[in-house]
This record gives structure tokens, sequence and C-alpha cells, in this order.
């Protein structure tokens, strides 16, 4: 899984409209004291925990569920025309705001991925594959030479939190504890649904955790737009271990 470094800075509310609604929390950690392996559900996919014998309680355990895929594996793969023809790349994926849904970014021109027009395809205007254990695929019906019709994304600066390279690698202070989180990638569907955001429980941790997408927030003002992510105590120990092999 690859890890994008980000810095801080836009004033944009993170994905209000995220699949997972706020009551929609972590499975419930009830019957983790019985004996052998332990099933729940967590929103569409199965997540399991390990055997419970030594433990009090132990974290639930989330693979992607088919048609999820890692922003982080989305951005760089090939855009390919009806013609099989490779015509572009994916730059990035602009995740909205105001209840706005993430959107595909391609640069139209530049050299080796520098410079260019940063283009905008909605994912309702493209087929997203997402193939189990391979790099998944955008495939659109349009030329190349007609690229520059697309409408045009203005980064807004070097810290744009509405992209989604800039929130992975973010951290963020959490109310109830001392250490930072680490955000290191966001799941969505193959039809651009932004669901979860995978997060490192501190800066030298290597364990992953999946939370709500809409837990994670940008500030809003002219601060220097901190990553914040609004979730309880109770639901942030019973996030599911992240699990991509």
């Amino acid at each position: 899984m690859k890890t994008l470094l980000a810095t801080a800075s836009a004033t944009v509310l993170l994905l209000g409209a995220a699949a997972c609604s706020p009551a929609e929390g972590p499975a419930a950690t009830n019957g983790y004291e019985t004996r052998g392996p332990q099933v729940v559900e967590y929103d569409d996919a199965t997540v399991e925990t390990a055997n419970a014998d030594a433990f009090d309680s132990v974290r639930a355990e989330y693979r992607l569920a088919q048609g999820e895929i890692e922003a982080s594996d989305l951005i760089g793969a090939s855009v390919r025309n009806g013609a099989d023809e490779e015509i572009a790349t994916v730059a990035d994926l602009y995740l909205g705001e105001d209840g706005a849904s993430p959107v595909i970014l391609i640069r139209d021109g530049g050299v080796a991925g520098v410079g260019g027009e940063l283009r905008q395809i909605a994912f309702t205007s493209a087929t997203v594959t997402a193939p189990a254990n391979d790099e998944p695929e955008v495939l659109v019906q349009i030329a190349e030479e007609t690229l520059e019709t697309l409408p045009a994304f203005e980064q807004d600066g070097m810290n744009d939190y509405r992209l989604a390279s800039e929130i992975m690698g973010a951290t963020t202070p959490v109310s109830f504890r001392e250490d930072d989180v680490r955000i290191t990638d966001l799941i969505l569907t193959n039809s651009g649904e932004l669901r979860y955001a995978v997060i490192s429980p501190s800066l030298a941790s290597t364990d992953q955790f999946v939370v709500r997408a809409n837990a994670i927030r940008v500030a809003e003002g002219d601060s220097d737009g901190d990553v914040v992510l609004d979730m309880d105590e109770a639901e942030f120990d019973e996030a599911p271990m992240y699990r991509w092999e």
C-alpha cells in the first residue's frame, strides 16, 4: 500500500456526505470474551477477530469488501478509452466540499506528471475496475484529443485538503489522548463513495485502523487548516484493525 505525504492548509469540511453516518459506528464487541474466532459485521464488509482466550477484549479486523479500493492505489491508475488506449493517468482525487462527491482528477499535458492542467472526470462518467490483487484501471469513453474539453480543476496552493493526496499522510490531534494519529489512506468504492479513512494510532506505530471517513474534518476559517479526528474514545478504541493483504 502506497503512502503519500501531506502538509496543512485549506478551509474545507471533508465529505459531510460520506457513506457512513455518525450513527454507523464500528462493529459491536459483545461476545469477544467467548473462545474461538469471532465473526462480526462492519457495514458491508466482513471483519474477523483473533482468538480471545488471552484478552478481555480484542479489535475486529477489516478487509476491503468487493468493489472497495484504496485511494493510494487509484492515484496513478491508468485511464483508458474504448479502444483500450491509455490516454492519461489518475493524478489525484478531489474529495469534494459542501456535500459534493469525490471526482477523479487527471493531468492534461505536462511532462512526466509535472505541469499541465488538472481535469475532472466524474465517477458517473467512468468505469473504475478494482480487481483483487491487481492494479485498478479507469475506463472512459472519450478520445485523448478531447481531454482539454473536460472541466479544469484549480488547486488551492500546495496544501489543498480537498485532495486525497493532501489528506493521506496528514497528522491530526485527538481530543482524548496526547498522541496525534496519522492518516495513511482512504477507502472508497469504485463508484466514488468515500467510506473510510485508514489511520495509524501514533506517528511511530505500524498498526493501522479503519474509521469513518466523515470523522476526518478540516478546520474552518483562515487557520492552519488543521485536520481533526472527530470521534469519541469508545469509537476510537473499537475501530477495526486494517488488514490489506
